[in-house]
């Protein structure tokens, strides 16, 4: 079973501003096929809040803080904080996320899939 991981992605500071990358399959270990977006989120809102069965993401907040609570089927924890916009989190296939955002946080995902209904658990009873 995968795990969750922190990546540290390149970046590249001079006097005009810091400019970050990554590239898919390199940086990233899948196929980006979708990306997303969260702002203009109220403080502490909650996030996520489901699991998916086979999508994969990485996470990077772009701008303030995440909270981000994993936990996957066999009851393992995985928590960390999201607060460089260098710095992402990978989200393995069934692993339970939520996410709880800073005030004027700015979040944005990868996706390894598109957009599809059928992938997400949105039931607590159904993960475990």
């Amino acid at each position: 079973m995968k795990k969750p991981e922190v990546y540290n992605f390149d970046s590249k500071p001079d006097l005009r501003g810091n400019l970050t990358f990554l590239e898919e399959l390199k940086d990233v270990p899948f196929e980006v096929k979708r990306v997303y977006w969260l702002y203009a989120l109220p403080e502490q809102q909650v996030r996520g809040d489901h699991a998916h069965k086979t999508g994969e993401q990485v996470i990077i907040a772009v701008q303030g803080k995440i909270e981000v609570l994993l936990e996957s089927q066999k009851g393992e924890l995985f928590n960390c904080t999201l607060d460089k916009p260098d710095k992402g989190l990978y989200i393995p296939p069934l692993w339970w996320g939520k996410m709880i955002f800073s005030k004027n946080a700015l979040m944005i995902g990868l996706a390894s899939d598109e957009y599809n209904e059928d992938d997400y658990i949105r039931s607590r009873k159904d993960f475990r």
